[in-house]
């Protein structure tokens, strides 16, 4: 008798372990169609996307992880890398629709923002139903036809007949670098160039880059003047520091023109004074005083050339040819100063003005060295 309250009141306390048991595994272990979309995750990052069958692979573990249901989070990653497949393979159409699929299952997951940015960036270049776009990607994605000339020009020739968009921007600016740098045409990429700056289409950062590099080729190529005007004319695009180089450039080249007219001026009235030497028979005079004057010329010259390199050379970025050049052409410019002295008048007006004279062609001499040799230097004086 004693045995019955205690066996009912213990079968009271093991009825409710039961639900309690099934309670907890409901709470702690994922749905099994959870599991499923995880497990078909897991298997598509298994496998090797880059081969054809290792694509086919990984797409079929996505779809069946896509439609398994559960999680949505997981639901909407298998859609994104669906998506991100589909771009690869130049299907972006579908990959819009993926993308659109992913952000609706988890909107709020990380997934969702980088499906949106996607559809974003595609439907800015759904121009002509996504053919621009996946021819131009075929050239982009592929490092052979990116260096292939005849690509590039097929690629130039379609870019005329594509929509007005941003597709027909990337192309043409792709092909005008290809041009300017590794092919060597840049004739031809300042055409293409031209084109993006001026299309209305084109975003403001690559409108800029295309001026800058349009400008900056022409400088390259001498066009001086006419890369100043473009500048000057397309100034909204380019930053204010660009341009001020390019105005320094227009400045350097009045100067070198300035510089070599007054090496042709003591060029010109050196030899009219040696002609008058050589009419009164007194070259032999200037003879004697250039014999006199050349072991002082070659250590004045050896000094300027050496010293100074060896100065600019203890810097990291300097560099000691301009002043080897330096004294190489100090060299002749003496001799002829004192070939010139020799022969000239002796009153001291002339002498006052053959020393101002021959001043002003050491200093138009360096500039002319230092700006083909190192232009750099030429910087630091604003020049």
């Amino acid at each position: 008798m004693d045995n019955g309250p205690r066996a009912w009141k213990l079968s009271a306390l093991l009825l409710p372990l039961p639900s309690l048991a099934l309670l907890v595994w409901s709470v702690g272990l994922p749905a099994p169609r959870a599991v499923a979309t995880r497990a078909s995750l897991e298997r598509a990052s298994q496998s090797r996307p880059s081969p054809p069958a290792g694509r086919d692979e990984t797409r079929a573990s996505l779809e069946r992880a896509a439609s398994a249901g559960g999680a949505d989070e997981a639901v909407a990653e298998a859609l994104y890398r669906l998506g991100e497949l589909d771009e690869e393979d130049g299907a972006f159409d579908r990959a819009v629709a993926h993308d659109r699929a992913c952000a609706a299952a988890a909107p709020d997951s990380r997934w969702a923002v980088r499906a949106n940015d996607r559809i974003e960036w595609l439907q800015a270049r759904s121009e002509g139903g996504f053919v621009p776009l996946a021819r131009l990607e075929h050239v982009r994605r592929d490092p052979a036809l990116a260096d292939d000339p005849t690509a590039l020009d097929t690629l130039a020739r379609e870019a005329e007949r594509f929509p007005p968009g941003l597709v027909r921007v990337e192309a043409r600016m792709l092909v005008a670098e290809a041009w300017l740098g590794r092919m060597g045409r840049p004739r031809d990429a300042m055409v293409e160039l031209r084109r993006v700056a001026d299309d209305p289409r084109a975003g403001p950062v690559t409108a800029a880059l295309a001026e800058r590099e349009l400008v900056g080729a022409l400088a390259a190529g001498g066009a001086v003047a006419e890369a100043a005007a473009e500048a000057r004319s397309h100034a909204g695009l380019l930053d204010p520091r660009f341009l001020r180089d390019i105005t320094r450039l227009v400045r350097r080249r009045w100067i070198r023109r300035g510089a070599i007219a007054v090496l042709l001026g003591f060029a010109g009235l050196a030899a009219r004074a040696l002609e008058g030497a050589r009419r009164r028979r007194a070259l032999g005079d200037i003879a004697a005083a250039l014999r006199s004057l050349a072991p002082v010329a070659l250590s004045f010259a050896a000094f300027v050339g050496l010293a100074g390199g060896l100065l600019a050379s203890r810097y990291e970025s300097g560099n000691a040819a301009p002043f080897l050049l330096l004294g190489a052409g100090t060299l002749p410019l003496v001799f002829v100063a004192r070939a010139w002295s020799a022969a000239g008048s002796d009153r001291p007006p002339a002498r006052v003005a053959r020393a101002l004279f021959c001043g002003a062609t050491v200093l138009a001499t360096a500039l002319v060295l230092l700006d083909a040799a190192s232009p750099d230097y030429l910087e630091g004086f604003g020049l």
